[in-house]
């Protein structure tokens, strides 16, 4: 009995680590040249709002007054090319 016992221990110790190799993540592979062309050629990337925010607060950093209130309008009206 108590070798029937450990045998079906065994046995689904062997099966719950095949099922566990098995659901493990997939390492990211590189892109292929195919696959970094289509996302070359795809639409450009839009920027959200709270990112151009960002972004334009890192460049006006250091101004004050009027010369930081006109760079933030130009830097957050400027259209990403």
């Amino acid at each position: 009995m108590k070798v029937l016992t450990m045998l079906v221990l065994a046995s689904m110790l062997g099966m719950s680590s095949a099922v566990a190799r098995a659901e493990a993540p997939v390492a990211n592979k590189a892109p292929t040249v195919k696959a970094q062309t289509a996302t070359t050629d795809a639409a450009p990337v839009k920027v959200s709002q709270q990112d151009k925010m960002r972004l334009c607060a890192k460049q006006a950093t250091g101004k004050k007054g009027a010369e930081r209130k006109a760079l933030m309008k130009t830097c957050l009206s400027a259209k990403k090319a």
